[in-house]
């Protein structure tokens, strides 16, 4: 059981206690009256400001034994400030003075990972604060008796309320929690494992680490050799040496890992254990930061900045940036996200932006090649950037995730005063996952400990699976030269795995390149008595063969006694990892797996509903209407839709045109009716958390129905429900350019998340639904530090796992990194496989597939270090080649439509082809399409009609050129923009250009419609520019805003305009080609037959399904979150 669990189960037996003396009265009141009864302690109210209030809004004074709290806020949350300093007094047992930050009747106890949460944790005063406040709820409204009281007896938000006499934000937060997340009273975890019994006392390899005399200590930790156990050790023994707790840090690299860290020391030593700073290496920074940044100019709390927060300030600076290189004027922010991630890189190096531009300085004067020449200009465009980033941080006080490291560094190198306070401070430093260490934590390491006479690190570098942020096995090597005279001891006995697993991962071990350099390798002792344990290599046809066959296997050691929820399936992606859930769920097989939380269709119904009350438009609408209890016919919607237009009239208040409405039906007509009366007063409230609470918990019926879904996909929707409204509680204020209204802001949040790939941190499962019965699917990245009975390790093919080594779109410049390392990428996918093997105690199952889509793949290269342990060679035996045949469209009669008689536009097709459902929601609902790349349309329409005009005049010089494109500009250009100033530059350049081309042998010709038939129908389209030469041939030009690309050529519209100028005049001489407006670039467009008749294929196929009405969606990661339709798609509709 976790550490909150824990805490809500002593708060209802208190409960238990209290409601009993209390003669069973549930109000708050009468509660609050019970505890003074039993504890003989008086409640009173004073005066705001009172002396006795010590500086805070309500105190505990064991002395005087009263509650004294502050009569003069409101009485209901004047009732929880008492129970507030109740729960400290049955809990903590300490003087308290709590500050109105303190008492939070909405706080929840697992912070959202984005922001300065994903950095901070709890430090002890606030992990103090933050149970009491989770106590007092519980205390007063335990989730057990508000789920009765809900869902048993039909009573709402407000209802409750009224009943206890409580904050209305207090019980919608409570009712989140007994409503959606797994009661306490149900779970029951997996019984803890062997080397996790504190009553087992230390082994001898562990003793000696962990009464060492003095540092520096390295102790080398392999897999389940009980690493954290043995720094638990340590502490105590300090503790019990006389050391102060006060006079401890201890710290590691995830809040999950410190987690884990202060709920062991904890259960060790319980009364010390709040006064040990145990946390991150950033969330130390961060405390350094506020408690002396003033002296580097920063506030007191400085706002921190999470990465999809940074993209956006770079967004902003992108009309100043003047980008060559990562400019894309389709996608302005395509490169944003690899531009910041080689600033972090920079800052985990301590490079500045001024030694980052000297560097790419000197990259480029000694740049030889084309090839190291580009590389050193993109460095120092990069230089740029990161220089106005920064001067924009530290002009707005904020800090990204690489200050809280960087400017810690400066801090204390700056002020050896502070240095040598922290010194004094903390005289024994512990740290944990030492592999995972970076140049600047290594040196903000060295800063707080000086020669490291009390500094004691543990790690393993066959784990070192975090380089992308600078982390190096070289840290472990290197130790005893960073710390001279620093001692090295290893722990001995693995007591997580049975023998033959422990053997498989010490086969690994000698071979890897992270242990190269270090001391031979000495296999682990099992402590394990072989028991069953088994090693499986599964090889099958293609991956639905292998997710079937994982779901025998998972069956099959079920039956055997090991429970869903003691197995896991780890892999190296995201997306294989979604593809082996589909499948597994297919089989029947429960799984704990939320995946992309904003693409779930119960967390896209909330965003729905947000969005119908804050967009006029109304197409959130198109999904809410699907409701269960609204049941609105699509016909409805549509007419609907089309009378706001009508009218004028913005959503949610358009909702009341459809009482009146010819055009909408009875069934309509009550389903809308109830909508606007659910949204009625709902279109005031700004805030999404307090918006979707009282939709689900006060208003409407949409979450009854998931209550009573006891099965784990039931479960996960309850969850995925609640993850999202913890997201939206923690929504921060709004910054400059942002929309002020926190209800849009929160949408474009959830967009730029998903753009950048940030929302993978929302991914990871609550802790309080541990003890669901499921199988946990996870990365290996988010496996390290678990765990279980069973794993699996699926798709080991070649370019799968190890992942193929990507391209560094920002290479760093010369000289930045301390030594390039050609096997970094190899290094680190052999770390990933260690790991993934390492947490498996009695079955290990790896498997592969002899195809992976159409592509045959051969098994991974990982797998040759271990084939010897495998009961089977990886390679297995060849399998039939697969069929790529189509089906016979012949076969089904409804498969093969009449051919249209209206031709179809090119645009209407390719939007079809991007995006069936897109082109559905706006050719065939006329919802807008208003894309985030309008502006880029506008753009681009305004250089062409510019163009043209010049191409029917003579001649026109650059003055002229540029007036007409003012007026076009004016006209229609993307003015207001926040890239405008980007477009019009560019657009200026482009017309520029063209003025200055200066061709008397060409001459413009007419640009006809053309048409191109094929046997579903014709496709219309217009050629962008059609040229006369004096002999005679025309050149059919496609004109194009961006740079070249590769890629170009590869588009379909080229077969349409090969075909078209070849059947719109056959005895004229003509060739197709490509303009590039941006460098005047040429490029000619030959196209073989075979090429031709593949790109009208698809062409034809567009149309096929468009006549068929086939209009379901094609996710795209990079698309999707910039398409307007984003939170209405995709629908439960027959379209």
């Amino acid at each position: 059981m976790g550490h909150w669990e824990d805490l809500r189960r002593r708060a209802r037996a208190q409960r238990a206690a209290v409601l009993a003396e209390a003669g069973g009265d549930p109000s708050a009141t009468a509660l609050l009256a019970a505890a003074d009864r039993l504890t003989g302690f008086e409640r009173v109210g004073l005066p705001g400001g009172d002396a006795l209030l010590d500086g805070g809004e309500a105190a505990l004074d064991l002395d005087m034994e009263r509650i004294w709290f502050n009569r003069d806020v409101a009485s209901h949350l004047a009732l929880f400030y008492q129970a507030h300093e109740y729960a400290h007094f049955w809990l903590h047992r300490e003087h308290t003075a709590c500050r109105e930050s303190d008492l939070d009747a909405e706080a929840t106890e697992e912070p959202v990972p984005l922001g300065v949460q994903r950095v901070e944790g709890y430090g002890p005063e606030e992990r103090r604060e933050r149970e009491a406040n989770v106590f007092a709820r519980e205390l007063l409204l335990p989730t057990d008796v508000l789920r009765s009281w809900f869902a048993a007896d039909g009573l709402n938000a407000t209802a409750i309320a009224a009943r206890v006499g409580l904050p209305e934000g207090m019980v919608l937060q409570q009712l989140a929690r007994a409503l959606l997340t797994p009661d306490v009273a149900d779970e029951a975890g997996p019984p803890p494992p062997e080397d996790l019994s504190e009553e087992r006392p230390l082994d001898a390899s562990q003793e000696e680490a962990a009464l060492a005399p003095r540092g520096p200590l390295l102790l080398e930790a392999g897999p389940g050799t009980g690493k954290t156990r043995t720094l638990v050790g340590r502490i105590v023994y300090l503790l019990k040496e006389g050391m102060p707790a006060s006079s401890i840090l201890a710290l590691t690299f995830s809040n999950r890992a410190a987690e884990e860290m202060r709920a062991r020391v904890a259960r060790a030593e319980p009364r010390a254990a709040p006064r040990i700073w145990m946390g991150t290496f950033h969330a130390f920074g961060l405390e350094l930061l506020r408690k002396y940044g003033t002296r580097l100019g920063l506030p007191p709390r400085p706002d921190v900045l999470d990465p999809a927060d940074a993209v956006g300030i770079l967004e902003q600076a992108l009309p100043v940036l003047e980008l060559e290189h990562y400019q894309n004027l389709y996608e302005p922010t395509t490169y944003l996200r690899d531009i910041l991630a080689a600033i972090s890189r920079a800052k985990d190096e301590l490079v500045e932006p001024a030694r980052y531009t000297s560097l790419a300085e000197a990259m480029r004067d000694s740049a030889a090649t084309e090839a190291e020449t580009e590389a050193a200009e993109k460095a120092l465009e990069v230089a740029r950037i990161y220089t106005r980033y920064q001067e924009i941080l530290d002009r707005d006080h904020l800090l990204d995730f690489g200050d809280l490291i960087f400017k810690a560094v400066v801090l204390l190198r700056s002020n050896p005063d502070v240095r040598d306070a922290l010194r004094r401070t903390f005289a024994h430093v512990l740290v944990d996952e030492y592999q995972d260490v970076n140049r600047a934590s290594g040196l903000l390491l060295r800063e707080v400990t000086g020669a490291g006479d009390g500094l004691w690190v543990v790690g393993d570098a066959r784990q070192a699976i975090y380089r992308f942020r600078g982390a190096a096995p070289t840290n472990m090597r290197l130790f005893t030269e960073d710390f001279p005279g620093a001692k090295v001891r290893a722990l001995g006995r693995n007591y997580r795995s049975q023998p033959p697993i422990v053997d498989v991962v010490a086969g690994l071990a000698p071979t890897m390149r992270a242990a190269r350099g270090g001391p031979p390798f000495t296999p682990w002792e099992p402590a394990r008595p072989a028991a069953g344990g088994r090693i499986l290599m599964e090889i099958a046809d293609d991956l639905d063969a292998e997710g079937d066959g994982l779901a025998r296997e998972i069956e099959r050691h079920r039956a055997a006694g090991i429970a869903y929820r003691e197995q896991a399936v780890l892999c190296r992606s995201h997306t294989v990892l979604g593809r082996i859930a589909a499948r597994l769920e297919d089989a029947g097989v429960p799984i704990l797996y939320l995946g992309d939380l904003f693409e779930r269709p119960e967390v896209r119904d909330m965003l729905a509903l947000v969005a119908l009350t804050c967009e006029p438009d109304g197409r959130g609408l198109v999904r809410v209407a699907r409701f269960s209890e609204y049941e609105i016919p699509l016909a409805d919607v549509r007419a609907l839709l089309r009378l706001a237009r009508e009218h004028d009239v913005p959503f949610p208040g358009a909702l009341g045109l459809a009482e009146d409405a010819d055009t909408i039906s009875p069934r309509g007509k009550a389903g809308l009716g109830l909508l606007a009366s659910h949204m009625s007063g709902l279109r005031h409230v700004s805030h999404p958390w307090t918006l979707l609470a009282r939709y689900l918990f006060d208003r409407s019926d949409y979450v009854r129905p998931l209550l009573y879904d006891a099965s784990v996909a039931g479960q996960q929707r309850r969850l995925a429900i609640y993850q999202l409204l913890q997201f939206a509680h923690e929504q921060r204020p709004a910054r400059a350019s942002e929309p002020t209204d926190p209800r849009q802001r929160l949408l474009q949040y959830v967009r730029r998340l998903e753009i950048f790939g940030e929302e993978k941190q929302l991914r990871q499962v609550p802790g309080c639904a541990e003890g669901i019965d499921a199988v946990r699917l996870l990365t290996v990245h988010a496996s390290k530090g678990l765990e279980f009975r069973a794993v699996y390790v699926p798709a080991l093919g070649q370019g799968i796992f190890p992942a193929r080594r990507q391209a560094r779109p920002c290479p760093p410049p010369s000289g930045m990194l301390a030594a390039a390392d050609a096997d970094e990428h190899d290094e680190e996918e052999e770390c990933l496989f260690f790991v993934a093997l390492s947490r498996a105690r009695d079955v290990l199952c790896l498997s592969r597939a002899h195809r992976y889509g159409n592509q045959r793949r051969a098994a991974s290269e990982l797998l040759l270090a271990i084939e010897g342990l495998l009961p089977c060679s990886p390679a297995g035996s060849e399998s039939p080649p697969v069929s790529t045949a189509s089906p016979d469209p012949a076969a089904d009669p409804a498969a093969d439509p009449p051919p249209a008689t209206v031709p179809f536009p090119v645009e209407a097709l390719e939007t079809y082809m991007r995006c069936p459902r897109q082109f559905y929601y706006e050719l065939v609902l006329g919802l807008s399409g208003d894309r985030e790349d309008s502006a880029y349309v506008q753009f681009h329409m305004c250089v062409y009609r510019v163009l043209r005009w010049m191409a029917e005049l003579p001649a026109v010089d650059a003055g002229a050129a540029l007036e007409h494109l003012a007026e076009v500009w004016e006209e229609q250009g993307p003015r207001g923009h926040p890239y405008e100033a980007v477009y019009r530059r560019s657009a200026e350049a482009m017309v520029l250009r063209a003025a200055g081309r200066s061709i008397p042998s060409r001459r413009p010709a007419a640009r006809p419609r053309w048409q191109v038939r094929l046997p579903h129908g014709r496709v219309r389209f217009t050629p962008d520019h059609i040229e006369r030469l004096d002999d005679g041939t025309e050149v059919v030009e496609r004109q194009r805003t961006g740079r070249p690309t590769k890629s170009e050529l590869e588009r379909d519209i080229y077969a349409l305009y090969v075909v078209a100028a070849r059947e719109a005049a056959p005895r004229v001489p003509r060739r197709v080609q490509i303009r590039y407006l941006s460098t005047d670039h040429v490029e000619p467009v030959e196209l073989s037959e075979r090429t031709i008749r593949t790109r009208l294929g698809r062409y034809d196929a567009a149309m096929a399904g468009i006549l068929r009405k086939e209009f379901g969606p094609r996710p795209n990661d990079r698309v999707c979150p910039r398409c307007s339709h984003y939170f209405i798609c995709p629908v439960a509709e027959d379209a």
